[in-house]
Protein backbone atom coordinates (compact mmCIF):
# COMPACT_ATOMS: atom_id res chain seq x y z
CA UNK A 1 0.00 0.00 0.00
CA UNK A 2 2.93 2.50 1.13
CA UNK A 3 4.52 1.75 -2.51
CA UNK A 4 1.38 2.35 -4.55
CA UNK A 5 1.07 5.66 -2.54
CA UNK A 6 4.38 6.72 -3.61
CA UNK A 7 4.41 5.94 -6.89
CA UNK A 8 0.50 7.03 -7.32
CA UNK A 9 2.29 10.54 -5.85
CA UNK A 10 5.09 10.71 -8.31
CA UNK A 11 3.20 9.99 -11.31
CA UNK A 12 0.91 12.57 -9.92
CA UNK A 13 3.61 15.18 -9.83
CA UNK A 14 5.10 14.19 -13.46
CA UNK A 15 1.57 15.23 -14.79
CA UNK A 16 1.26 18.15 -12.67
CA UNK A 17 4.55 19.81 -14.04
CA UNK A 18 4.06 18.59 -17.45
CA UNK A 19 0.69 20.34 -17.67
CA UNK A 20 -1.14 17.35 -19.37
CA UNK A 21 -4.32 18.45 -17.47
CA UNK A 22 -5.44 17.44 -13.87
CA UNK A 23 -8.22 15.56 -12.75
CA UNK A 24 -10.94 17.59 -11.29
CA UNK A 25 -10.42 16.64 -7.27
CA UNK A 26 -6.83 17.42 -8.22
CA UNK A 27 -7.89 20.74 -9.66
CA UNK A 28 -9.49 21.99 -6.32
CA UNK A 29 -6.57 21.82 -4.50
CA UNK A 30 -4.30 23.09 -7.01
CA UNK A 31 -6.46 26.12 -7.69
CA UNK A 32 -7.54 26.52 -4.00
CA UNK A 33 -3.45 26.87 -3.41
CA UNK A 34 -2.82 29.22 -6.81
CA UNK A 35 -5.56 31.71 -5.41
CA UNK A 36 -4.22 31.58 -1.87
CA UNK A 37 -0.79 32.29 -2.33
CA UNK A 38 -0.23 31.64 1.37
CA UNK A 39 -1.37 28.61 1.58
CA UNK A 40 1.12 25.77 0.10
CA UNK A 41 0.08 23.14 -2.09
CA UNK A 42 0.29 19.96 0.55
CA UNK A 43 -1.76 21.92 2.69
CA UNK A 44 -4.78 22.54 0.56
CA UNK A 45 -4.21 19.14 -0.59
CA UNK A 46 -4.19 17.82 2.73
CA UNK A 47 -7.56 19.90 3.45
CA UNK A 48 -9.24 18.81 0.27
CA UNK A 49 -8.54 14.91 1.02
CA UNK A 50 -9.67 15.27 4.44
CA UNK A 51 -12.65 17.44 3.95
CA UNK A 52 -13.45 14.59 0.78
CA UNK A 53 -12.96 11.39 3.36
CA UNK A 54 -15.25 13.07 5.75
CA UNK A 55 -17.88 13.47 3.25
CA UNK A 56 -17.29 10.09 2.36
CA UNK A 57 -17.44 8.75 5.39
CA UNK A 58 -20.80 10.43 6.48
CA UNK A 59 -22.66 10.28 2.78
CA UNK A 60 -21.74 6.98 2.35
CA UNK A 61 -24.31 5.45 5.10
CA UNK A 62 -27.77 5.54 3.88
CA UNK A 63 -30.20 4.27 6.23
CA UNK A 64 -27.45 3.28 9.22
CA UNK A 65 -26.14 0.64 6.66
CA UNK A 66 -22.40 1.06 5.38
CA UNK A 67 -23.05 1.07 1.85
CA UNK A 68 -19.32 1.55 0.04
CA UNK A 69 -16.98 0.08 2.67
CA UNK A 70 -15.43 1.77 5.47
CA UNK A 71 -12.91 4.23 6.04
CA UNK A 72 -9.70 2.59 6.67
CA UNK A 73 -5.94 3.13 7.64
CA UNK A 74 -5.14 3.57 3.58
CA UNK A 75 -7.28 6.24 3.22
CA UNK A 76 -5.80 8.32 6.42
CA UNK A 77 -2.39 7.88 5.31
CA UNK A 78 -3.47 8.67 1.88
CA UNK A 79 -5.28 11.76 2.67
CA UNK A 80 -2.22 12.70 4.95
CA UNK A 81 0.75 12.13 2.91
CA UNK A 82 -0.46 12.88 -0.74
CA UNK A 83 -0.31 16.92 -0.25
CA UNK A 84 3.19 16.57 1.09
CA UNK A 85 4.55 13.43 -1.33
CA UNK A 86 3.14 15.40 -4.49
CA UNK A 87 5.14 19.05 -3.42
CA UNK A 88 8.53 17.05 -2.83
CA UNK A 89 8.23 15.18 -5.82
CA UNK A 90 7.55 18.05 -7.95
CA UNK A 91 10.46 19.91 -6.55
CA UNK A 92 12.92 17.00 -6.18
CA UNK A 93 12.07 14.83 -8.72
CA UNK A 94 9.64 15.96 -11.83
CA UNK A 95 10.66 19.84 -12.18
CA UNK A 96 14.23 18.90 -12.52
CA UNK A 97 13.53 15.88 -15.03
CA UNK A 98 11.26 17.98 -16.85
CA UNK A 99 13.07 21.09 -17.13
CA UNK A 100 16.51 20.47 -16.18
CA UNK A 101 18.68 21.43 -13.27
CA UNK A 102 19.24 25.00 -13.87
CA UNK A 103 15.50 25.53 -13.44
CA UNK A 104 15.99 24.10 -10.16
CA UNK A 105 18.56 26.54 -9.43
CA UNK A 106 16.84 29.45 -10.65
CA UNK A 107 13.70 28.41 -8.36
Amino acid sequence: MLTAIVIMCLASAFYFTADLGVSTYDAVSLIWSEKQKRIPFQYCRIICDLVCVCLGAVLCRIGGVNVFGEVNIGTIITAFFMGPLIALFNRKVAEPFLYGLKREQDL
